[in-house]
């Protein structure tokens, strides 16, 4: 029978600022520097290992971090106490010192307490979108008011309008653990890009003849992963729920839109097979996890945009720390280095627009040039 260890009486958690006291703001990783001194601050604990010494005296070994990097840190009294104490995804505040081994920072902690953190202080510690939230939620709102469809715009008010504890949970959200959009904020950044884009599509094809149900795709585009809120865990940090790991976003997303939309009074049985087969073959390929491939349309460009955006995200992040002239690493996710263009020497002039003109207007041009010849 496997031995139950009880577990500490643990009090009442603090938050950060009150653990920090007049040592808020604490000091972010970025701003450690390996000059001896000691800190009270909070972060994430990304791990967690147990180790002992060679005298089998046991000491914790962490992996520490916030939303501007993370830093290795040992803590060698006390162990046994504080690893019933503390678990990998806490935030917890630190007494540490600073200091460095084999040339890398690393803190010494002294004491150690688990925190409690409200959604309004998440991104003190996880990373955060580029964007601004706000601007982004509004753009949002005002897309959902370009769908004409009652039906899907009821649809898109559920599961990503501000007012539904779905919809503020869609809005602060990572995209992904890692690759693209893998901070606060992406799934919001994500989707109303890949929406706007399959937007901006759906207008030049149908300027092409495509018959083409343009609610329907930007309904699905701002839907497509809405299921990640389920897959993916971001109180602390992030991670795959049991859901996601047995379920996936896609059939998770699929579950909560079917959910949705069949309470929905007048929406179409055609519309919602239409919507389940967008948000089912958005992936593009079976390899790629995507339980169907694009089979009309609006699904090909709804593939399209995301798997862009995906790539162009990744990509833009690479580049971006990058001299003129010079190329990144390979990445696994873009399969690919990248390289990035030596700047232009000056911004060129416009080129000048030319005014069409009659075929009249020419030959008298013309007629009136060799007259003055």
């Amino acid at each position: 029978m496997r031995e139950v260890v009880p577990r500490p009486f643990l009090p009442p958690r603090v938050d950060p600022r009150a653990f920090c006291g007049p040592a808020y703001p604490w000091p972010r990783v970025c701003d450690l520097r390996d000059d001896g001194r000691e800190v009270i601050a909070c972060y994430v604990v990304h791990e967690k290992n147990r180790r002992e010494t060679k005298a089998g005296k046991p000491f914790l070994e962490f992996v520490l971090g916030d939303a501007s990097g993370s830093v290795a840190a040992m803590m060698w009294d006390d162990a046994e106490r504080c690893d019933r104490l503390v678990a990998a995804d806490d935030v917890v505040g630190v007494r540490a010192r600073v200091g460095s081994y084999r040339e890398k920072l690393q803190l010494t902690i002294s004491f150690i307490e688990p925190l409690e953190v409200s959604d309004d202080d998440l991104a003190m510690f996880l990373p955060a979108s580029p964007r601004d939230r706000g601007q982004m939620c509004r753009e949002l709102d005002a897309l959902i008011a370009t769908v004409s469809d009652p039906p899907l715009r009821t649809l898109l008010a559920r599961c990503v309008g501000g007012k539904t504890p779905l919809g503020r949970t869609f809005r602060i959200h990572p995209a992904a653990k890692r690759n693209h959009h893998a901070y606060l904020g992406g799934l919001l950044e994500h989707s109303l890009s890949v929406a706007r884009a399959a937007d901006r599509m759906c207008a030049h094809y149908r300027e092409q003849g495509a018959v083409l149900d343009r609610d329907l795709l930007v309904a699905a585009a701002l839907l497509h992963d809405v299921g990640k809120v389920k897959e993916l865990a971001a109180r602390r940090t992030f991670s795959y729920t049991d859901e996601g790991q047995l379920l996936g976003h896609i059939l998770l997303g699929l579950q909560m839109v079917t959910r949705e939309a069949e309470s929905i009074p007048g929406f179409r049985p055609d519309q919602l097979l239409h919507l389940q087969h967008l948000i089912a073959s958005h992936q593009g390929k079976l390899e790629w996890a995507s339980p169907k491939i694009p089979m009309t349309l609006e699904a090909i460009l709804l593939h399209a945009a995301d798997e862009l955006d995906a790539k162009m995200n990744s990509g833009m992040a690479m580049v971006s720390a990058l001299e003129p002239g010079a190329w990144t690493g390979f990445d696994r996710h873009l399969e690919r280095a990248l390289y990035r263009p030596p700047e232009p020497l000056g911004d060129a002039p416009p080129p000048a627009v030319l005014e069409p003109v009659s075929p009249q207007a020419f030959v008298k041009d013309v007629m009136l040039d060799m007259f003055r010849g």
